[in-house]
């Protein structure tokens, strides 16, 4: 198009590049960032309110305990932890059912759900000992 005096007229366009440049630029910025980003959280077991108490001996259950230290025992004797699923296993064989897990409340989660899986994988009943406070 030309304008009356014969000079060519300005175009209108907008250039769309450095919109997309930019929009690449922060996809890969999220894309190196998103992973590096630390997801914790704390976890505090409740509170047991309730007035129940399991009997102290319990011939069926095998008693595992987990100590201040992070040592591992089955009735009192000391254990590898990983022997635990073989003893277990073993224990069951004898017809005992169920496992009492008794961890200090020093010791990290994740090592209380490190006993909790080879007594599930085994197929025995858990149960989770608290003390009333």
């Amino acid at each position: 198009m030309r304008s009356r005096g014969g000079a060519p007229l300005p175009k209108g366009e907008v250039s769309m590049t450095p919109l997309m440049d930019l929009t690449f630029v922060l996809l890969i910025l999220f894309i190196i960032t998103v992973p590096i980003l630390d997801y914790k959280t704390d976890v505090v077991p409740p509170a047991m309110t309730t007035g129940e108490t399991l009997p102290e001996k319990d011939q069926e259950a095998i008693q595992v305990t987990l100590d201040k230290e992070g040592r591992c025992a089955i009735d009192g004797v000391p254990v590898a932890l990983s022997s635990l699923e073989g003893q277990l296993t073993a224990l069951k064989g004898m017809g005992r059912t169920k496992v009492r897990i008794r961890a200090s409340g020093e010791r990290p989660y994740e090592e209380i759900v490190a006993l909790l899986r080879p007594a599930k994988r085994c197929g025995l009943e858990v149960q989770l000992e608290t003390r009333a406070e």
